[in-house]
């Protein structure tokens, strides 16, 4: 058994050359060309995929060879997963030849491999480097160009991969600084197999809300922490290719998601750690959350026009006002600017900061004491939150603008949910969060209504002014009425 370890990035072939003189700034001791077919099998009810294993058969200079892939895991960009591989005549996989341990104990091997059929196929060229590094260290640079096949469709595959051959696991991320200034490059916690199988059972990468982080009682603040920020890492970065493949809003506001759960557990933890807000990734962090930061705009206006504008349907001169809505809409933050963002240098060499950061913070402890119970500490947050509900809740008037200015504090509150939220029964989770999700659903709407408002006072026709001024007024009555019940 082997376990790879390597970082791999998404990359772009127009920028094939700047690589190339790239990897010629470093020591080269051998480079070498390949075209490596690699056909990918199961069985047609998924066998192997619930035992956690991929199968694959990999072709290449007249020499063929078969590898299960058993679960490891993936942090940010970097991979790690145990394998095995054996030589192999021919095109179809021989099981036996396999250390038996790997197998669960009423497996029937025979039966397993006649059940065996292609699921789908990885065929690229790749141009491997073996880099000398310091500490002795030998890294594998491997570009791969080529594709993913099932028998309907096809996607692209263009990656930047590197491989720990031996030595310092630290000098992968120096290398990886280096590669992170390439145009147009990003850090990927998708493997090629995670998209083949995706193509096969065609699955599109969709926006997913983001879940209660799944912590333990038994676990410390310092492992509750390193779960958390995992766990909002894995969202920002799914939502983050999605964003790139559908460029559908609903991504992008499940990746801001992710970066507001990721600084909710800084502020969370930062009196009982504060050594993190010194960490090189929370500056960045930082400017990732202010580039995205005038983008509440675009979610207001998007959720009213959603349906057709099914919100503001009963408005007069509806048509006309929806024009308007979209044209304030097409003038915010566009695509492009958001895609240059999310392929910048500085991002991606954020999200390889942050790696580094998590592998290291597993090894090493940043508490001076003993560490403390993450139930203790997570029942003192949230009674904090719960009080401040209530005060809230208290309130039998409130101002537009007041109830406006809550939208951060009760997100905050949402995040606060999410990232605790498990360690408690379902229905004390369930009322905190329900609480504080209905009025913020409330101020979203009130969000809506004030930009109507703002288009009120600009309206020169005197009767539409009035007859969006008496929607105006009935919405906000309703909205503030549910508010103070």
């Amino acid at each position: 058994m082997e376990t790879e370890i390597e970082i791999k990035f998404f990359f772009n072939s127009e920028f094939a050359l700047e690589l190339y003189k790239q990897v010629n700034f470093h020591h080269v001791i051998s480079s070498k060309k390949q075209l490596l077919d690699n056909v990918y099998f199961d069985t047609d009810k998924g066998r192997l995929r619930k035992m956690g294993m991929g199968l694959r058969i990999r072709s290449a200079d007249e020499k063929s060879e078969q590898t299960i892939k058993t679960a490891g895991r993936v942090i940010g960009g970097l991979h790690q997963r145990p394998e095995y591989n054996e030589p192999i005549d021919g095109l179809h996989p021989d099981l036996a030849r396999f250390n038996a341990e790997i197998w669960p104990a009423d497996c029937d091997l025979k039966q397993l491999e006649n059940e065996l059929q292609p699921i789908f196929s990885t065929d690229f060229n790749r141009q491997t480097w073996v880099i000398e590094m310091p500490q002795e260290t030998l890294i594998e640079v491997a570009y791969d160009n080529g594709f993913i096949e099932t028998d309907r469709s096809k996607k692209e595959i263009c990656e930047i991969e590197l491989e720990l051959l031996k030595g310092d696991e630290n000098q992968l991320f120096v290398l990886g600084e280096t590669i992170a200034e390439l145009p147009q490059v990003r850090l990927s916690n998708v493997s090629k197999a995670q998209r083949g199988y995706m193509l096969a059972d065609d699955i599109d990468f969709k926006a997913k809300a983001l879940t209660p982080s799944p912590l333990s009682k038994s676990m410390s603040v310092e492992q509750a922490l390193l779960i958390n920020l995992q766990h909002g890492l894995q969202h920002t970065q799914y939502h983050e290719h999605c964003y790139l493949e559908s460029f559908q809003d609903a991504a992008l506001y499940q990746l801001l998601q992710g970066i507001k759960f990721l600084d909710q557990n800084l502020k969370l933890v930062k009196n009982v750690v504060p050594q993190i807000l010194n960490a090189a990734w929370v500056s960045e962090l930082h400017w990732l959350a202010r580039s995205f930061s005038g983008f509440d705009e675009r979610f207001i206006l998007q959720n009213m026009l959603e349906d057709d504008g099914f919100y503001i349907r009963k408005l007069p001169d509806f048509k006309s006002l929806i024009k308007k809505l979209e044209k304030q809409y097409n003038e915010q933050p566009n695509r492009q600017a958001i895609k240059e963002i999310l392929t910048s240098t500085r991002y991606c060499q954020f999200v390889l900061k942050f790696t580094q950061w998590l592998i290291q913070f597993e090894k090493e402890s940043f508490f001076s004491q003993k560490p403390s119970s993450i139930e203790s500490f997570a029942t003192d947050s949230l009674e904090s939150e719960w009080r401040e509900l209530k005060l809230l809740s208290h309130h039998k008037t409130f101002s537009i603008a007041q109830l406006l200015s809550y939208q951060g504090l009760l997100e905050s509150n949402l995040l606060l949910g999410l990232c605790v939220g498990n360690l408690f029964s379902g229905k004390k989770s369930k009322d905190f969060h329900s609480s504080w999700l209905n009025i913020q659903q409330d101020i979203k709407e009130l969000a809506m209504v004030n930009v109507i408002a703002e288009y009120a006072e600009l309206e020169m026709d005197k009767r539409l002014q009035a007859e969006y001024l008496k929607w105006i007024t009935r919405k906000q009555n309703s909205l503030l009425y549910a508010l103070t019940i």
